[in-house]
């Protein structure tokens, strides 16, 4: 685990013993089955069907004996087992993947040496390619968004765990029978720290990998700039095929020629390769293939999160690239190579843009500060995301809590890095805007607009985006003067930086609208959603999702002004084109269906109104879920409409069942809150700031104690990793308290054979060997070897390994040089770790002080 105590972190997690790996390798493309051969003959499995081969072994069929379990065995083959960077390369893709545990990447079971052959078993994913599986099942947009959407998730998940794939493409996502992604292969992954030499090399030598899912980093041989954003790529490229049937880069020619093209050329716009691709999906896309990594997504989590937002119909983070943006483009490709006609035109126009150019560098490394913000604060955004969508009771309950907790690490935590914490506190007043809690929001949009315009300019986009979400805070505030004033800067500064017709000035021209309404000016609000409706129509077409949005709006202001008829006119328009365009399970378009129903509902026609509330309500349940915010927010709709018209008998069971679900739900969204704050705590001790560590985990313990019991999973976690801050500062005898009881919960709950047992075991007894309680120490250091040895799961190995390390150390404190002697000879015998990883994933030996 990273850390120099011993903390439950990322790597270490309380997640369960077993990790994740895939169950095959394609270092070039696993092919397909060849020539019979002989199964392996490994001990404690039958192999029997032979999967897959490729450069590095095969991969078999085969039934674990001891759990009766299908697995998929892969073993290194013979003639790869000569070669040591092939072995290194075979342990590193098991190790690496052990590290992962997420429902969509496959599992690893075991690992070892049998016999001079390496192996491990993993889960047998039965399932067809990513790619096969959209065309055989006919996937529409929203479909295929959603299981991309799902890939990023996992991709992340790895990322945080210090492990970059660097081969993902549809070959390497296995979808199951029941719509699951799973992700496999690991044999090209590195650690994210990795310094050593990697495995690509240059374009003129062996690029290993798949050159149609490169990145261009990668494609030009320059692996060590090879990070993150080079996987958020590869999704680019993954969901830009799904989507468009095309690559956004010619495949023609040579091996060469397609790296070259790659590495030197802008990937080709999506709308160019199908029309169906709206402006939104292909600014999404292109942000995803932005040539420099700068220019990307900071995360694969950022990309999950922008997907999500597009399918859920609200404002995505990718902006469509301007006129700008592609002649920085053009000059990218050129660089290097400018003819002496266009130095004389540059001489020409050198004076007059010299002063510009100097604005835009500084701008730009502002800018790529604020790429870098995005990245840094993704876990913060975790929290906030997961509260910002959950709903119901625990929303309602606790939510502030985790806001303020979060809110109190911004200064501090971004230190140095003001667009970073702009940023954070952008998503903050976001956040209180969904809970209500405006004068909250406030603070934080004024503290972003503040930051932004100091560093960036008041014309800047990102300061237009502060000072627009402050003005529609004061406009939910009811100050209406004090919105429309801000508005009216914000449509005026965007006009002129982004144009008339562009969505976010179209977007501030309507919110200044909806806030002239507020302020009792309804005839001029009125015509300006109107004007506003008519130029969104001219400039990004009728069916665009933003003139959709106008239209509703526009709707809206005329109910309140009791023209309902119209507005119904309006509301079964947007309707349909909604159905139309984003179909039946698009959150818009049952949203719209929720507006018509109000309408009508308003109008007296009750019993229209009540088919259009199930309607949604049963779409919602099919689509998201029983127990989403949303369905139980349609499904309360319907049971208050029943009891509107009498019909008390059938609403009460409803009633019933949404309170159900509201309560099963408080619980739910609290533990994934946890379990961000638990990253970002964790993320501070890998930092060696224990005590803002310490802070971020009492308030998550607190939390966690309050609404999930003392013995909840994630509480104890929270509770063992606030022992290690404690362990770090020194302050043993109050760690020693902790760890012991993380034990005594785990002991009864789990029994002594668990591997989650087992580290609380080692954690208390490196803090008891700190706090100089020598003989308790090693009473249970003796303890995890004994009970070890019958104890499966990944993590056991390094735990007894690290036990061993620690037992003769205390020994040795003690004055028992012989036992201690003994126990080194077989810490020295045990089967080796490589030290740098798994120290990443271990807790260390024992301070003494």
């Amino acid at each position: 685990m990273g850390l120099n105590g011993p903390m439950e972190a990322s790597g270490m997690s309380d997640s369960g013993d077993e990790g994740r790996l895939p169950p095959m390798s394609e270092p070039g493309g696993v092919q397909p089955a060849g020539p019979a051969r002989q199964p392996p003959q490994i001990e404690g499995y039958d192999a029997t069907d032979l999967l897959g081969q490729g450069g590095m072994g095969t991969v078999w069929r085969a039934v674990q004996q001891s759990t009766g379990r299908q697995v998929a065995l892969k073993v290194l083959g013979r003639a790869a087992f000569g070669s040591d960077r092939e072995q290194r390369r075979f342990e590193r893709e098991v190790e690496l993947a052990a590290r992962l545990e997420h429902p969509h990447i496959a599992r690893v079971y075991d690992s070892g040496l049998y016999y001079s052959m390496y192996y491990y078993a993993m889960e047998l994913i039965d399932g067809v390619p990513l790619d096969e599986y959209v065309q055989q099942n006919g996937l529409n947009r929203q479909q295929v968004l959603s299981l991309v959407r799902d890939v990023c998730r996992a991709v992340q998940h790895a990322h945080q765990r210090g492990v970059i794939h660097r081969d993902l493409k549809p070959s390497n996502v296995l979808v199951t029978g029941d719509g699951q992604p799973h992700i496999v292969d690991f044999g090209l992954a590195k650690a994210v720290l990795d310094e050593g030499p990697a495995l690509t090399v240059s374009l003129g030598g062996d690029v290993v990998g798949t050159p149609a899912y490169m990145s261009p980093e990668q494609a030009a041989g320059k692996p060590i700039e090879a990070d993150t954003r080079s996987d958020v790529y590869s999704l680019g490229v993954v969901l830009y095929r799904l989507l468009t049937g095309a690559s956004p880069h010619d495949l023609t020619g040579t091996r060469y020629d397609v790296l070259r093209r790659i590495a030197e050329e802008e990937a080709r716009r999506p709308r160019g390769m199908a029309k169906d691709v709206d402006g939104e999906l292909e600014a999404l896309l292109l942000k995803a293939l932005a040539h420099e990594p700068d220019e990307r997504y900071g995360s694969a989590g950022d990309l999950a999160d922008d997907i999500d937002r597009y399918l859920t119909g609200e404002p995505i983070a990718a902006r469509r690239p301007t006129m700008a943006y592609f002649l920085r483009k053009r000059l990218r490709k050129y660089r290097g190579r400018v003819a002496v006609a266009a130095l004389v035109s540059v001489s020409l126009v050198g004076l007059a843009v010299w002063s510009y150019v100097n604005i835009a560098q500084a701008r730009d490394e502002a800018r790529k500060e604020a790429d870098r913000a995005t990245s840094l604060s993704t876990l913060f955004d975790d929290t906030i995301e997961t509260i910002g969508r959950a709903g119901g009771h625990g929303r309602e309950v606790a939510a502030h809590d985790v806001f303020d907790g979060v809110g109190r690490q911004v200064r501090r935590g971004f230190s140095g890095q003001p667009l970073t914490e702009a940023a954070m506190h952008q998503r903050l007043g976001t956040s209180y805007v969904m809970l209500g809690d405006y004068d909250k929001a406030h603070k934080h949009f004024s503290a972003a607009l503040e930051l932004r315009e100091g560093i960036l300019g008041r014309d800047d986009p990102s300061a237009l985006e502060s000072m627009h979400g402050l003005a529609n805070t004061q406009r939910l505030q009811k100050k209406a003067l004090e919105a429309e004033r801000l508005l009216t800067l914000v449509v005026t500064r965007r006009r002129k930086v982004l144009g008339e017709d562009h969505p976010d000035t179209l977007s501030a021209v309507n919110d200044l609208a909806k806030s002239l309404f507020g302020g009792d000016k309804k005839a001029e609000s009125e015509d300006l959603a109107r004007q506003t409706l008519e130029m969104s129509r001219r400039a990004l077409g009728e069916d665009d999702p933003t003139t959709l949005v106008f239209m509703a709006d526009l709707a809206k202001i005329l109910w309140g002004r009791g023209n309902l008829a119209e507005a119904e006119s309006l509301y079964r328009q947007v309707l349909e084109a909604r159905q139309r365009v984003l179909g039946e399970n698009h959150q818009d378009t049952l949203s719209s269906m929720d507006d018509l129903a109000n309408t009508l509902w308003a109008l007296g026609r009750r019993d229209e109104a009540l088919r259009l509330y199930k309607t949604a309500a049963e779409t919602r349940e099919r689509v998201l879920g029983e127990d989403h915010a949303a369905t139980v927010k349609s499904l309360t709709a319907v049971a208050n409409a029943l009891i509107k018209m009498g019909r008390r008998a059938e609403a009460e069971p409803l009633h019933e069942r949404v309170l159900e679900l509201r309560q099963r739900a408080a619980n739910r969204w609290m533990a994934e809150a946890l379990a961000s704050m638990n990253e970002v705590a964790n993320n501070y001790c890998h930092r060696r700031r224990y005590a803002e560590a310490e802070e971020l985990h009492r308030e998550g313990l607190r939390l966690g104690e309050r609404f999930l019991g003392k013995e909840h999973p994630p509480v104890l976690e929270f509770k063992s990793n606030l022992a290690t801050d404690l362990y770090q500062q020194r302050r043993f005898r109050q760690a020693v308290a902790l760890y012991r009881e993380v034990l005594e919960v785990r002991v009864r709950v789990l029994g002594k054979r668990h591997p989650d047992t087992l580290l609380s075991m080692l954690n208390l007894a490196n803090a008891l060997f700190g706090d100089k309680e020598h003989v308790e120490a090693e009473f249970l250091y003796k303890e995890i070897l004994e009970i070890g040895n019958d104890v499966t799961g990944n993590r056991v190995p390094h735990i007894l390994r690290r036990a061993l390390k620690s037992l003769v150390v205390v020994l040795r404190v003690q004055g028992k040089e012989a036992e201690a002697e003994g126990v080194r000879k077989r810490y020295e015998e045990f089967v080796p770790l490589p030290i740098e990883e798994a120290d990443e994933t271990m807790v260390v030996e024992p301070d003494g002080g």
